[in-house]
């Protein structure tokens, strides 16, 4: 299970951002360059349509890969009160073959996520990401991805979570992501535009 708060930012703001999160963090940035390919069920693998990502690290000397599972958002009275989203998440390295064991699933479409991570403790072992989000026009020609949405990118703060501790990871990344709410308030107010 994975705790999860997104949001935009303008390409003008990132670098703020960034010094921002630098100061907060405490740790440094992570360069961040994942190819993935987004998978989806074929028809008679169930009543319910699924999808699946092979993440592909790219900034890895020799480059490494995941496969991904995202389900769908935490239902009910416990997900009215939280002012986050919590979603069931399983994530596993596999082989550079993965692709091919994958029965059942077909390639929907590749992306590109080029950016950069901090990966911090604050209460919780808390990820915060900002990337641009790249459409792959040609299968694997990662060197030619095109951004989905020029000019703006992509703020994701994830932390692992599990049933016995959500309660704590959402107070934890609630509380996170209003310092860096105010604080970004405070010096984008501060800044002559």
């Amino acid at each position: 299970m994975e705790c999860v708060v997104q949001g935009i930012i303008e390409t003008q703001h990132v670098e703020a951002l960034e010094i921002l999160l630098q100061g907060l963090c405490g740790v440094h940035k992570q360069s961040l360059r994942i190819h993935e390919l987004c998978l989806k069920s074929v028809p008679n693998l169930g009543l319910v349509a699924s999808g699946i990502r092979l993440l592909c690290d790219l900034e890895q000397p020799q480059p490494t890969w995941t496969v991904r599972h995202v389900g769908g958002p935490m239902r009910g009275a416990g997900a009215e009160r939280i002012s986050v989203l919590m979603r069931p998440m399983v994530e596993s390295k596999v082989s550079k073959n993965a692709l091919r064991l994958l029965l059942g699933y077909k390639l929907d479409h590749e992306q590109l996520r080029v950016g950069f991570a901090f990966h911090f403790r604050r209460g919780t072992q808390i990820t915060v990401t900002v990337s641009s989000i790249n459409k792959i026009l040609k299968l694997h020609a990662t060197d030619e991805a095109v951004p989905v949405t020029p000019g703006i990118q992509l703020v994701e703060v994830t932390a692992p979570a599990s049933s016995e501790n959500y309660a704590e990871v959402v107070a934890s990344v609630s509380s996170f992501c209003e310092y860096i709410a105010l604080a970004w308030q405070d010096g984008v107010m501060a800044v002559p535009q």
